[in-house]
């Protein structure tokens, strides 16, 4: 082999190694943000027994990570326009880093509101920033692998949470059957902090790894710093590709009918009722209580009547199964078109939540509402206990059957 060769199978390698690289950093921020999503939904129940909040105190801890995200989002390409891609992707994973002492270590309302409002934050900043680098960065015929990854990693995140959930779930329910109260409260109590301590580590690689990937080429185009976009440019790309990109570039930017045809596009008025629909048909998804029925599946599974344990079961599941729905998403996509699985997958939401609405009604049409009848019985000087049993069941240190 030539020495030329020799360096062209080098470069080739190190091409190789970066790119892995860049979309393992990627990836990673997929992950948080599933992890941002999810992870409360096994901690909340062990959060709820043991905190005292009052519901309204618990569902503002539960809906922090939406407000923090909706926020970040926001101002999040506006940011990325001004200090850059890769300074908004260390920021939002130390942004992630430190909030989770905050939850974990609180000792009250407002540090652990804080702490996931920050998480929320974070999140919105990776949903935004990640895929822009990515658009920007990748190939063209690795863009559509490196977004998809991000998607998939982003609900395989979502199942990491609900399977720390559901480890834990199983050291509760070992301390239960002791029927020791005080233990009980310590495990539980434990329980929720641990879950978040466990999601630090993908934060920390995150934040780390993203110093070692190069700034976005078309950002550094734009400010004008020709060189640095070409050296980024040959980190991922051969000599022959990244010189290619860099004259598109800078034809674009100096052609002004190209210029011109690449801005203001969206606001033309045959785009502008597709984009409506578009945002309109995003509200509506969201609309349905996706982000909500996460947070709370496992609180929801436990008010259904399953134990402790299988309602981290069914979290496990229920997440699986958004995992694996994800994987045939990506598969169909480009064989059956987006309107095809738009189309599929709201026809599945709406006959989902019927279905769940009408199981809960006819379960809880039986319920009798007791509690002021047996009020009247009771004087001042009465007392009354009342005993309630459950059929093959046992009652935990808290008076819950399991």
């Amino acid at each position: 082999m030539t020495l030329e060769a020799s360096s062209t199978t080098l470069a080739a390698s190190s091409r190789r190694r970066y790119n892995i690289l860049l979309l393992f950093v990627a990836g990673l921020g997929g992950l948080l943000y599933g992890v941002d999503v999810g992870i409360i939904g096994g901690a909340l129940p062990y959060l709820e027994a043991t905190s005292h909040f009052d519901a309204a105190k618990l569902s503002t801890i539960v809906a922090a990570v939406l407000l923090g995200s909706v926020i970040s989002t926001v101002f999040a390409g506006l940011l990325a326009d001004w200090f850059g891609r890769k300074p908004m992707m260390i920021i939002s994973g130390l942004v992630f880093v430190i909030s989770i002492p905050l939850i974990a270590l609180s000792r009250g309302y407002e540090a652990l509101l804080i702490g996931r409002l920050l998480q929320g934050i974070s999140g919105g900043f990776i949903g935004v920033v990640v895929p822009l680098y990515l658009a920007e960065c990748l190939v063209s015929n690795t863009r559509g692998k490196g977004t998809g990854i991000f998607q998939w990693l982003l609900t395989f995140g979502i199942v990491a949470a609900a399977l720390i959930g559901m480890y834990y779930s199983y050291r509760v329910q070992a301390v239960a059957a002791s029927g020791n109260a005080s233990d009980l409260f310590r495990v539980q109590n434990d329980a929720w902090r641990h879950i978040f301590w466990v999601s630090l580590p993908p934060g920390v690689l995150f934040a780390f790894g993203s110093l070692f990937i190069a700034e976005s080429p078309r950002w550094l185009f734009r400010r004008g710093d020709r060189d640095e976009a070409l050296a980024s440019l040959l980190r991922s790309r051969s000599t022959a590709a990244a010189y290619l990109e860099l004259a598109e570039m800078t034809a674009v930017a100096t052609h002004p009918d190209m210029s011109q045809k690449s801005s203001g596009t969206l606001f033309q008025r045959k785009y502008v009722v597709p984009f409506l629909l578009a945002c309109v048909i995003l509200a509506c998804n969201t609309a349905t209580g996706i982000n909500s029925i996460i947070g709370y599946n496992t609180s929801i599974l436990l008010q259904s009547g399953l134990s402790d344990l299988a309602s981290h079961w069914g979290y496990v599941i229920f997440t699986g199964i958004n995992f694996l729905m994800t994987l045939v998403g990506m598969m169909l996509v480009d064989r059956k078109g987006r309107r095809f699985l738009l189309v599929l997958g709201t026809s599945g939401v709406m006959l989902s939540l019927v279905a769940t609405a009408t199981l809960f009604h006819q379960t809880e049409r039986n319920d009798l509402e007791v509690g002021t009848a047996v009020q009247t019985l009771v004087t001042s000087s009465d007392e009354l206990k009342l005993s309630f049993r459950c059929p093959g069941g046992r009652k935990t240190a808290f008076g819950q059957w399991i």
